[in-house]
């Protein structure tokens, strides 16, 4: 292992072999006070070692200040003495604990004891086989070619360990020490630091953050919300984040700051109590569709009423044999060939509520999950398409206006088909952001539509069930980040051509775009008599 060693405000540095005597660090240091007297103290700059992970962990730590030479010296010593084996576990380790000091990178070194290398799962299909093992078992063996075990090494491989060139390192599960009814008692009521972390944006560049989390109590949220000058219910400039990975998705879209705060009180309630699952709990939330913050909070209040299925897809044929096992049942043989499996396990599917979530197959056993939302609609949302041209303009694009715009209709439609071949039968649906929205949306396909001579963007929604406006409202604010940063932002970049002019289609230009505004179909109708879009 070597260091590039090097001062702030002089580029050129100098190798240093680890581990390094006094007699050889001294050395280094009197030759960059040779090349560049300054005050500046010398850093490390680059790591090159066997396990190149390690460098940004180590950049800008400094190299003769106090011990940490002799820490440098520990580590490189460290590592080097490491055998294959040892070193995978290493590797594996660091990328799950991610240290980020040498001293923080010696304790990592220490307990490589708890982790554990399989040589024999290389594969993300193998490790879904061993991690789901005990699934697989009550498996029917014919059935076992409809699991997708890649995807289940994919989905749960950080939660067990990390897979390495070498074969899977898991780490090891730590016993669990009873020492004492107090002591249990004062682990479940230990607190996270906050559930949310939330950023409101002022308009003055004085103090323009305020920074804060989530629970607070009412009067301490609404004085933060005041120093931000923002009394509205959804401030438009405000940055959230949540201390649980999927969580802020599950939650209905447009949460406000009080709803937020509202669910902090309740997981930390829970958590303090009784602790949460939360792999099962988004599940849980991704089933049921709580369209409010209060069914929300239900359902994480509930969610050991939650259990996951032994299998990762909800197939009617193995949910039927999982039902008639669990309920002491049997197919005699001579039946077993003229028995309906699948219209069995269909009946039983709706009758128990059975989901078949991102997370995997969940259920609830005190009540069906059958959440009613309505039929399904089609809807089309519009808006106004800007087209722009650099013919005739080399360094800045010119608007395309006029009833000429109607003639670009068929190049954008070919277009946006050819686009579209990207994406699955539910196109920019997939693209969704916000879980519980994207369970209830089925298809988005952008579409051009003229009316009254202007060409329109539209996105076609089919939905699963009937939109609340919240989600309507929450479906607009996703599609305009779609429409202008995502798909949108791809097709834009795309040269069109209808002629011999060639140009752009924007469906949500921010920078060029007139009069950008997002309509329903009735809002359409009333906007086009009375208000002129410049197109």
């Amino acid at each position: 292992m070597r260091i590039y060693v090097e001062r702030e405000n002089h580029r050129e540095g100098i190798w240093m072999e680890l581990p390094a005597s006094r007699e050889e660090s001294e050395q280094v240091r009197k030759e960059l006070e040779k090349r560049h007297s300054s005050i500046m103290m010398p850093f490390v700059a680059a790591v090159e070692s066997r396990f190149p992970e390690i460098e940004r962990g180590l950049i800008g730590e400094l190299v003769f200040q106090g011990d940490n030479l002799e820490t440098f010296n520990r580590l490189a010593g460290s590592l080097d003495a490491l055998s294959q084996e040892e070193g995978l576990l290493f590797e594996a380790a660091y990328r799950m604990e991610a240290p980020q000091s040498a001293d923080q990178i010696l304790k990592t070194l220490g307990h490589l004891d708890s982790y554990r290398l399989h040589p024999e799962i290389r594969s993300l299909e193998e490790l879904g086989r061993y991690l789901k093992r005990g699934e697989t078992e009550q498996l029917p063996e014919d059935l076992d070619r409809f699991v997708d075990y890649q995807k289940i090494g994919r989905v749960w491989q950080e939660d067990y360990g990390f897979l390495t060139e070498g074969g899977f390192v898991e780490k090891r599960k730590e016993p669990e020490v009873q020492t004492g009814a107090e002591k249990q008692k004062t682990e479940k009521k230990e607190k996270r630091q906050s559930i949310f972390a939330v950023t409101l944006i002022r308009d003055s560049f004085q103090d323009r953050y305020v920074r804060f989390t989530l629970p607070l109590s009412e009067e301490e949220l609404a004085e933060k919300k005041r120093q931000a000058g923002l009394m509205e219910e959804i401030p438009e400039r405000v940055e959230i984040s949540a201390a649980i990975d999927g969580l802020l998705e599950h939650l209905p879209p447009g949460s406000t700051l009080e709803e937020l705060n509202q669910a902090a009180k309740v997981i930390e309630e829970v958590e303090a109590c009784e602790g949460i699952d939360w792999k099962l709990t988004l599940a849980a939330l991704e089933a049921e569709l709580p369209g409010t913050m209060e069914e929300c909070c239900h359902v994480i209040r509930e969610h050991k009423t939650y259990e996951f299925l032994p299998f990762p897809f909800l197939e009617p044929e193995s949910y039927a044999h999982y039902r008639l096992e669990q309920a002491g049942l049997s197919v005699p043989e001579g039946l077993s060939s003229c028995f309906d499996y699948r219209r069995y396990g269909q009946e039983k599917i709706a009758e128990d509520g059975v989901t078949e979530t991102f997370y995997g197959v969940v259920i609830n056993r005190e009540k069906p999950i059958c959440p009613d939302h309505g039929e399904g609609q089609e809807m089309k949302l519009y808006s106004p398409l800007t087209l722009t041209t650099y013919a005739g303009y080399p360094f800045f694009p010119a608007l395309i206006h006029g009833e000429k715009v109607q003639a670009y209709q068929a190049a954008i439609r070919k277009e946006i088909a050819r686009s579209m071949r990207e994406y699955g039968t539910g196109g920019l649906a997939e693209t969704l952001w916000n879980q519980l929205l994207a369970r209830k949306i089925s298809a988005i396909v952008p579409d051009v539509e003229e009316h009254h001579g202007r060409l329109w963007g539209v996105a076609r929604v089919s939905t699963d069930g009937k939109l609340t406006d919240r989600e309507l409202a929450g479906l607009k604010e996703e599609w305009k980040e779609i429409a202008a940063h995502g798909w949108g932002e791809l097709f834009a970049s795309r040269t069109l051509e209808e002629g011999h002019i060639r140009f752009h289609a924007g469906f949500w230009d921010t920078e060029r775009g007139e009069n950008l505004c997002l309509l329903t179909e009735e809002e359409l109708g009333k906007e086009v008599g009375g208000f002129e879009i410049r197109m």
